[in-house]
């Protein structure tokens, strides 16, 4: 799905559409009365005149002071240290501005800007986990597969597995915590169905739990990538979720199907 959409063999369509046809017709990236995900401190930003940047110096070479402090680190001390790497990164970054001739007020301003810039996606990020406690609190996953195990088949497992998982994902905004409630659940009455062997329903079980987990994730406003892709592109957090989801949900549709196949296929 996603090459073809890059690839424009299948066009843009819903939300999108209206989306890029506003960005290329009027010159519009965001709606009128959008609120992006990120302050104006960041969006009204312009470059500072009279400098050549370098594609090496300001992009790739702190790309890979991230990469290779995060793997010596792993090295040394037995943790990634992404923090402290992505420090180094901005401090390096800051002394490569000033030897290319930008003032150091000017750099101080920009990182003071930036980081105020960057607040509302913090506060959101803040409100995002403390939902994901609250539902953690609540036993909200618990109680839906408690509702469901009862009565499943080896014919709807791998369907019911998909649906349960990414509707948990929704809900909490986390596939990784999904997975650590889903997988000890599903997997072993995948098992329990196919005398403990690996067979097709166990494959296609673990596939759908994973399956699962990233399109509730994908689809959740609450996921902290979909806030983070909402700050990165500074659009309006509502609208990013809109756009995106018709998309997810025709692959998730092309999936219950495929998934209803091959648990009847092994009945």
């Amino acid at each position: 799905m996603v090459g073809l959409i890059a690839g424009n063999i299948i066009p843009d369509f819903g939300p999108m559409r209206v989306a890029e046809r506003r960005a290329m017709e009027e010159g519009k990236l965001v709606r009128d009365g959008a609120q992006p995900l990120m302050g104006e401190e960041l969006t009204g930003i312009e470059p500072f005149p009279g400098i050549r940047t370098s594609l090496w110096w300001n992009f790739v070479f702190p790309v890979l002071l991230v990469i290779g402090f995060a793997i010596g680190s792993i090295a040394i001390t037995a943790s990634a240290k992404p923090m402290e790497a992505f420090m180094l990164a901005a401090f390096a970054s800051g002394i490569i501005m000033r030897a290319q001739g930008v003032p150091l007020t000017e750099i101080t301003d920009t990182a003071m800007a930036g980081i105020k810039g960057i607040m509302p996606a913090v506060v959101i990020l803040a409100f995002a986990y403390a939902l994901n406690d609250l539902s953690a609190a609540l036993n909200t996953a618990d109680y839906i597969i408690s509702a469901t195990e009862s009565w499943l088949t080896p014919a709807v497992l791998p369907v019911l597995a998909f649906l349960i998982t990414g509707f948990v994902a929704f809900s909490t905004g986390t596939s990784w915590g999904t997975y650590a409630i889903m997988i000890p659940i599903a997997v072993p009455l995948a098992f329990s169905f196919s005398a403990d062997t690996l067979d097709t329903v166990v494959y296609a079980t673990i596939a759908a739990v994973a399956g699962g987990g990233v399109f509730g994730d994908h689809c959740s406003p609450l996921s902290d990538t979909s806030i983070l892709a909402s700050t990165g592109a500074a659009s309006d957090h509502i609208d990013h979720v809109k756009t995106q989801l018709p998309y997810a949900a025709i692959v998730g549709g092309i999936s219950v199907l495929v998934y209803l196949l091959i648990g009847w296929s092994v009945q």
